[in-house]
């Protein structure tokens, strides 16, 4: 086997990795709710557990690269990279990121979605819109030139659920694996599920047409995150679901800094 890569994405809410070979193929894909850790040891007896369901060795990995968007976190990751493996760690930020950044504030924007945005385009080749459905919904756009333009950011799915069953006195959780049929919802859970479901849907549609028409193109909307199978069927805009185009692009910018490919 050829050296192994753990690329890491620290969400918000959750965190997901992949092991790659350097040439693209991904031999272990996991994830696991983000918590606050003590220690780099304790993520250590994770991962170690985890990668023991693929039959993969902890040290058979030579090298780490990460997009943290949780600042507590990422120095616990770093610091297992630089104790435990046998090269320095990559971190994803403005700095790292071979994409040219046309932002009042580059140092503001989320790594993963630099990331996203660089993988996009290095797959595609063309103008991208590249919607991130996890906590929170993240529009990033890419242009012709392959320029990282800025985009929207909106609540997520199941944190608009949370606020609706925290603020309401009757209003329940509910599964959104079984969309319902029609929009028009004859009961609380069917009514619920067509305001999340479709009501999402909807807002993705209105901000992809309206940065489509703003950075005046004709962009491939990608899907990507947790939560995008509950959407993306249900979009007119989307064209593609891409799961691990975050985790593909912490690949190639280990890659880049190495001079791999």
């Amino acid at each position: 086997m050829s050296e192994l890569i753990l690329t890491v994405d620290v969400g918000n809410t959750s965190t997901t990795c992949g092991v790659w070979e350097v040439e693209g193929t991904l031999t272990a894909l996991f994830s696991f709710k983000t918590t606050q850790v003590v220690s780099c040891e304790e993520l250590l007896i994770k991962l170690k557990d985890l990668l023991s369901l693929y039959n993969l060795s902890f040290y058979s990995i030579k090298g780490l690269s990460i997009a943290c968007v949780v600042p507590p976190l990422e120095d616990f990751w770093i610091e297992l990279g630089r104790r435990w493996l046998t090269r320095e760690v990559i971190i994803a930020n403005h700095e790292t990121v071979p994409i040219e950044i046309d932002l009042l504030y580059p140092g503001e924007v989320g790594a993963d979605r630099l990331v996203n945005a660089f993988a996009g385009w290095k797959k595609y080749r063309k103008p991208l819109i590249i919607v991130d459905f996890g906590t929170a919904i993240t529009f990033d756009c890419v242009s012709e030139r392959g320029v990282y333009l800025g985009g929207a950011i909106a609540p997520g799915l199941f944190l608009s659920m949370e606020a609706l069953y925290r603020g309401t006195a009757k209003l329940p959780k509910v599964d959104l694996s079984n969309p319902p049929k029609l929009a028009l919802g004859k009961d609380t859970i069917s009514a619920l599920k067509s305001g999340l479901i479709y009501g999402f849907a909807g807002l993705t549609d209105a901000l992809v047409e309206r940065l489509s028409k703003e950075i005046a193109s004709e962009p491939l909307v990608l899907a990507t995150g947790g939560l995008a199978t509950y959407i993306a069927p249900h979009s007119r805009t989307i064209s593609k679901i891409d799961p691990t185009i975050t985790l593909e692009g912490l690949l190639y910018l280990w890659n880049h800094h190495h001079q791999l490919l």
